[in-house]
């Protein structure tokens, strides 16, 4: 075998995710209020962007028919912006718009990742794992019932009960659980949840598992002279061990908290006239971006070398957000539009005519990738007739029903919530009830799932609304 160094040529594909690409992803899941932020941060860091003025006709709610949409999705988006893409996309001189450079940087938006709440966090993880039909139907009903803390505080016995499995079954599901990320997610309380974490990371330290079984409550008193006489070690390590203790986390939840919406303003207004159906994206009071003609004029200038790098760098950074924004406006009223012509039924008559609907119908329809219609839905929300929702709240699986089709997974929890609401106090419904119920109205239902639509609802079991009734009396 011959060794020796040598030249060679291989051509291969290579995302760059690029500072531009990645505002243009952060912008898709913005809420307007987030935007708006977004926006006001921009005009401070940027020279050359600026606000233009506003007279009360901007200020006016614009509204978008159906057909509108469908209209101006074949129009140019920019031609609302100071800035001719035509002529300008180039620093170096004018040139046409590159359509298939804009369907790259589509492509690299689309094939980005997104960030996932705790539930999609453990249940991507949970079917990663070896497990059967029915100990992942089971693991959904747990990860569904685990509180802000991290916590599963229900009796399993009772929810065993509930779902009609052996209670070590469900055990033996909830025991992968707990070793998922966050570990310890899914334990009864604080001392348990140390416990797996202590077990986990430190396997071999025996006492530091006992300490934390055995005398958790002693050390919370910094009563050290009985647990050191109990363990027959010195206070000195029980100090090291309390030290180890607080490298552990107490709330598993608290590590994988996702990002809170403190105030909900409508990005989206659906309001209907005659037999036809308007969209208001609600943007209209957000700053409409230009860039300075004095600093456009100054590029045409001859520079010093570092100086036009800099104005270059920002006056890119500022066509690239401007086109942006319009790319996000132009995508959600799409988006709405297509959710309006699934759900039509709902606009119309309410929750109880909500259909099934999933990510990838929308995406299929729109010739858009699934991720790029998770990331538009996300934090947006809209103002209904029948009230605001989240905007992925139109999303959910299906339930079959005695004609053959399917019945959306939010219309089934409005049943139960209605059944449980209507129940008689003193004799609640049991789930088989609900399920008995549900057959009469012409929906098919597996007892195990309306226990996990019930847990999902935050609906105690039968017994325990029996005993909370008992008490009220």
């Amino acid at each position: 075998m011959k060794l020796g160094a040598s030249l060679t040529h291989r051509q291969t594909q290579k995302l760059v995710m690029t500072q531009d690409l990645r505002q243009s992803i952060e912008l898709l899941s913005l809420s307007t209020l987030e935007l708006s932020d977004k926006i006001q941060n921009e005009l401070l860091e940027n020279p050359l962007l600026d606000e233009m003025g506003t007279d009360e006709k901007t200020k006016m709610p614009e509204l978008f028919s159906i057909d509108e949409v469908k209209r101006l999705e074949k129009l140019n988006h920019e031609k609302s912006t100071d800035v001719n893409w035509q002529d300008s996309y180039s620093l170096e001189g004018p040139r046409s718009y590159d359509t298939e450079a804009s369907d790259r940087n589509q492509k690299y938006i689309e094939s980005s990742t997104r960030g996932e709440t705790l539930e999609e966090h453990l249940l991507s993880q949970l079917r990663m794992i070896k497990l059967t039909k029915l100990e992942f139907e089971i693991g959904e009903v747990l990860i569904s019932m685990i509180d802000d803390k991290g916590f599963i505080t229900d009796d399993l016995s009772l929810v065993s009960k509930e779902m009609g499995f052996p209670e070590s079954k469900v055990r033996r599901v909830l025991q992968v659980i707990n070793e998922l990320d966050p570990i310890g997610i899914g334990a009864r309380d604080m001392q348990e949840t140390l416990l797996i974490q202590g077990k986990i990371l430190f396997p071999d330290n025996t006492l530091l598992h006992q300490l934390i079984g055995e005398f958790l409550s002693d050390l919370e008193k910094v009563d050290y002279k009985k647990i050191a006489k109990n363990l027959k070690i010195t206070e000195e390590e029980i100090l090291t061990l309390a030290r180890l203790i607080k490298k552990l986390e107490p709330y598993p939840a608290t590590t994988y908290q996702g990002r809170k919406i403190d105030y909900v303003v409508a990005d989206v207004v659906v309001k209907e006239v005659g037999n036809e159906f308007n969209i208001f994206i609600n943007d209209e009071w957000l700053p409409k971006l230009t860039i300075q003609e004095e600093y456009r004029e100054l590029l045409n200038h001859k520079l010093p070398p570092k100086e036009k790098e800099y104005f270059q760098s920002k006056f890119s950074s500022a066509q690239w957000l401007i086109r942006s924004i319009q790319q996000r406006r132009q995508t959600l009223q799409r988006v709405v539009s297509c959710i309006i012509d699934f759900q039509v039924d709902f606009f119309r008559g309410g929750i109880g005519f909500i259909k099934p609907l999933t990510l990838k119908e929308v995406a299929e329809k729109l010739n858009l990738h699934e991720s790029t219609i998770s990331r538009i839905t996300t934090n947006k929300y809209i103002q209904t007739t029948w009230g605001i929702f989240e905007l992925k709240w139109f999303f959910s699986s299906g339930v079959k029903s005695a004609e053959g089709g399917k019945e959306s997974s939010k219309k089934i929890h409005e049943i139960i919530r209605n059944l449980v609401k209507d129940e008689d106090e003193n004799n609640p419904l049991s789930d088989q009830d609900i399920v008995e119920l549900m057959e009469k109205k012409g929906i098919e239902i597996a007892r195990r799932t309306v226990a996990k639509y019930r847990k999902v609802l935050r609906i105690l079991p039968s017994n325990e609304r029996k005993r909370i009734s008992s008490l009220k009396g």
